[in-house]
């Protein structure tokens, strides 16, 4: 495997700056993630801008992936068999603006973050996202006012689903900030 490059982060916003070794992702298939993608478009381009729609899965890497700890990765990752997530309904998680697809079953995704927080890339990484729920996010970057107006104006009216989670991605800022798949890690053995 080679190693993979990592932006400079000194154009970034300052919050931007802890995601400069990327971090553990899912992302919907094809098929899926087109709808959702324009969704997020159409509701908060400034999220759409960083990121294709994903739920996100761990916390940001605290340093580079390398061959050794990709190894790792793959092996911690062959005792979870895939297993379906279905994103939907809708919901919101005051106190945080936003909407988001809901994601189950819960307790798959939270095993998997388990196993994945074990392993030595995340061993120094505080788990500060541990108690939210999986999501996936169609508006984040938007008021309260909007939060309540777009949650009723699409609650029931946009497509919801069910895929196979058969693999993990791992995803790396470029130097605008936009979130590229660099490798695929898969469940199972």
């Amino acid at each position: 495997m080679d190693e993979f490059s990592y932006a400079d982060p000194s154009a970034w916003e300052e919050w931007q700056a802890e995601y400069r070794f990327g971090a553990l992702f899912i992302f919907p298939p094809a098929g899926m993630i087109e709808p959702i993608d324009a969704l997020r478009r159409t509701y908060d381009p400034v999220s759409a801008s960083y990121c294709q729609a994903h739920i996100s899965l761990s916390e940001p890497l605290a340093g580079p992936l390398t061959s050794e700890l990709c190894s790792e990765l793959r092996a911690a990752l062959s005792s979870i068999a895939p297993f379906e997530l279905h994103y939907g309904p809708l919901r919101t998680f005051p106190p945080y603006p936003g909407v988001t697809y809901a994601i189950q079953p819960e307790s798959d995704f939270f095993r998997l973050r388990s196993v994945i927080h074990a392993t030595s890339p995340f061993r120094n990484v505080p788990l500060t996202r541990k108690d939210r729920a999986p999501h996936l996010t169609i508006a984040e970057f938007i008021s309260w006012e909007r939060t309540e107006e777009l949650y009723h104006a699409l609650n029931g009216k946009v497509p919801e689903g069910t895929f196979l989670c058969g693999s993990i991605e791992y995803a790396v800022p470029n130097r605008d900030f936009y979130f590229e798949r660099v490798l695929t890690l898969p469940l199972g053995g």
